[in-house]
């Protein structure tokens, strides 16, 4: 993945909103990041309590950047406290 030209190799494409997800787990490995930051930078602070919006967006890049999407060894969720990005 090349963040600078947002570009993935196979010709992957993801949406804006997406990318923007993505962008801030990728510059943070390791680190977990907290639902409501996630949604404070991606979706606006009214949108907070919409964590349906992260589920499904966290599902969809672990169907297309995952190898077993059902068991994610790098798009990692922290039940109840947020998301990590494993290298």
């Amino acid at each position: 993945m090349d963040l600078t030209s947002k570009t993935i190799s196979g010709g992957l494409r993801l949406t804006p909103t997406a990318w923007q997800l993505l962008e801030i787990l990728l510059r943070n490995p390791g680190k977990l990041i907290p639902q409501r930051y996630l949604l404070t930078e991606v979706w606006g602070s009214k949108n907070v309590k919409e964590t349906h919006y992260l589920r499904q967006y966290m599902a969809q890049l672990r169907k297309r950047l995952e190898r077993d999407p059902t068991h994610p060894a790098h798009l990692i969720t922290e039940p109840g406290l947020g998301y990590r990005f494993t290298p």
